[in-house]
């Protein structure tokens, strides 16, 4: 794949780059206002930058009147202030673009469905977010401001050099497009560049947070030799791409220097002779040769500006990429705020993205008030069915309803999905204390007698009250501070304190040992008095005494009943059973 990239990049279309730029500007809440101050201080700068030349060239040319003195004296001071002004508020909206941009990307992470979290990789999010936001940010508060300025100044420039003698003027303004065209090629060759840097330096800080991440299984399997060559190679792969940027970099000097000293010659040798025939004076020759010096370093920002774009390229189509995907249905036709009716899947069929069917043609229902236990073979679409009824995806083909009928994708989202309570196999909980987990997610303000019963009901108060801060403990990123146990009990305050009234347990007690099991099952069966509890569980114990059980095998449904039903009945359920005994024996 290294070795294949550089032809993709020579061929990759850089149409619509400047539809995704302009574009994007209208998409955040830019401060204009800011905008187009800062875009007129600059013009303003550019305006006292063009005025000094004149008063040099009076100078020489011997008035040497007051006025004229401090007339150059004021516009060198006016100058440095006025340029003093404009740099701090373009770093000033450089900020406040920089926020605009990061509240968009993240106010889109937020309501963006989980389908969009399946294509990209937490670490580019992370990417677009700060890296990204802080590229657009640097084009749109710095760069376009300054373009505007520099156009401003380059025609007000050519216009004064025509000024002083059409001929002088014509000499510099048809080297101007060769200056220019060199500067566009080179431009894009440089961009080509350096994305390839960038995009091996990416892959190269991929492998590598994948590996450190990793080093525990890298030594059980002893495969550290292996993985060192591969990190070698991302190295290596890295440095011929960097070396090969470093080349372009210093060949931009050389060949800017001879293009500016080739015209310098020229409009030298051509002022000279426009001297010595007397069609301008040598004063007007200084003054004019001065405005040539400041034209081309405003030519120059044209060409830095371009490659700055053509190097934002990526993060401005990741962005746009992002902005233009589709957000969540949230307000829709219904709103509910309980639910008292049974829950039917009708022929629902669903796949992810890789097209590999994990759900068909599935038909059963969750009885209201009573407990579904889902049980079948790893890969069968137990989780699935769980993410169907969070509506994290909506099924291909088939309908999930409630009640006579209702389609559950009419209902509010918000609504809908606050009728849920979740605990996991390895509950999730957010850095912070252990009082901030208990209460994530319950919309109201909470008594400390209302947390102290959920963490009672869970198990869970005697431990938090060993802890020296109790409540005020700091869990850890993920909970690491806590046993996984202990981050099951919390969930399971956390899923008492909501009083959602279905239940979600997705193996809850997969991962304990048999004391913390023993514990979490006993807080389960206390959550679940009167809620309507859907469980995933591979252990016969929890599932035998569920009101049904829906048995799966490669995404179908192979059988439905009682524990004592499906003994009778189904081939499949007795063989599970049957595994499950064999392993307890053993």
């Amino acid at each position: 794949m290294l070795e294949n990239e550089m032809p993709i990049l020579k061929k990759h279309n850089e149409k619509g780059i400047w539809k995704a730029y302009f574009k994007l500007m209208f998409k955040a809440k830019l401060p204009w206002g800011w905008l187009i101050f800062v875009i007129l201080a600059f013009l303003a700068s550019s305006t006292v930058t063009l005025i000094f030349p004149q008063y040099v060239q009076k100078i020489y040319e011997g008035v040497l009147k007051k006025e004229v003195i401090y007339g150059a004296i004021t516009v060198l001071v006016v100058g440095i202030l006025v340029d003093g002004i404009v740099r701090y508020f373009n770093k000033l909206l450089m900020y406040k673009i920089d926020i605009s941009y990061r509240s968009l990307i993240w106010e889109r992470l937020m309501l963006s469905p989980l389908s969009l979290y399946d294509r990209v990789k937490p670490t580019e999010m992370i990417s677009r977010v700060t890296n990204d936001a802080a590229t657009i940010s640097q084009v749109l508060g710095s760069w376009v401001p300054t373009l505007i300025a520099s156009v401003y100044y380059t025609i007000a420039t050519i216009a004064i050099l025509f000024n002083y003698d059409w001929r002088l003027g014509l000499s510099v303004f048809i080297y101007v497009p060769i200056y220019l065209l060199f500067n566009i090629y080179y431009g894009k060759w440089n961009y080509r560049a350096n994305k390839l840097a960038f995009n091996r330096l990416s892959q190269l800080t991929q492998f590598l947070s994948e590996l450190l991440m990793s080093v525990p299984l890298i030594k059980t399997f002893v495969t550290e030799t292996k993985e060192e060559q591969r990190g070698k190679e991302y190295l290596q792969s890295y440095y011929k791409a960097s070396f090969k940027r470093a080349i372009v970099n210093w060949v931009e000097n050389p060949i800017s220097g001879i293009l500016s000293i080739t015209q310098e010659v020229l409009v030298i040798a051509f002022g000279v002779y426009l001297v010595k025939t007397g069609a301008i004076t040598l004063p007007q020759w200084i003054g004019f040769f001065m405005y040539v010096g400041m034209l081309w370093p405003t030519l120059m920002i044209f060409i830095y500006a371009y490659m700055e774009m053509k190097r934002s390229q990526g993060a401005t189509s990741r962005i746009a990429d992002l902005i233009d995907s589709p957000l969540e249905d949230i307000e829709r036709q219904f709103n509910i705020s309980s639910l008292d009716e049974d829950i039917t899947f009708n022929n629902v069929s669903f796949s992810y993205v890789d097209n590999n069917e994990v759900l068909s043609d599935l038909d059963f229902t969750i009885l209201n008030g009573k407990v579904t236990a889902i049980v079948g073979p790893s890969g069968s679409g137990k989780s699935t069915i769980f993410s169907l009824l969070q509506q994290f995806y909506q099924p291909n083909s088939g309908t999930i309803t409630i009640g006579d009928g209702k389609l559950i994708s009419d209902v509010d989202l918000r609504d809908w999905r606050n009728l849920f309570s979740y605990v996991a196999q390895d509950s999730p909980l957010i850095s912070g204390s252990i009082r901030e987990n208990i209460v994530y997610g319950v919309d109201r303000e909470v008594s400390e007698l209302e947390i102290n019963r959920a963490a009672e009901a869970a198990n869970a108060l005697q431990f938090i009250r060993e802890f020296p801060n109790g409540y005020e403990t700091n869990v850890g990123e993920g909970g690491a501070n806590l046993s996984g146990g202990q981050r099951q009990r919390i969930a399971i305050a956390r899923a008492i304190l909501r009083d959602a009234p279905i239940l979600l347990f997705d193996e809850a007690t997969a991962s304990l040992d048999s004391q913390s099991e023993k514990s979490v099952q006993e807080a389960m069966k206390k959550l679940m008095e009167s809620h309507t509890t859907i469980m995933i569980a591979h252990d016969l114990s929890t599932i035998r005494d569920a009101d049904q059980i829906i048995l799966l095998d490669s995404g179908k449904v192979d059988g439905i009943g009682t524990h004592e039903q499906l003994m009778e009945t189904n081939e499949l359920y007795k063989l599970f059973v049957q595994l499950h005994m064999n392993s307890q024996a053993g």
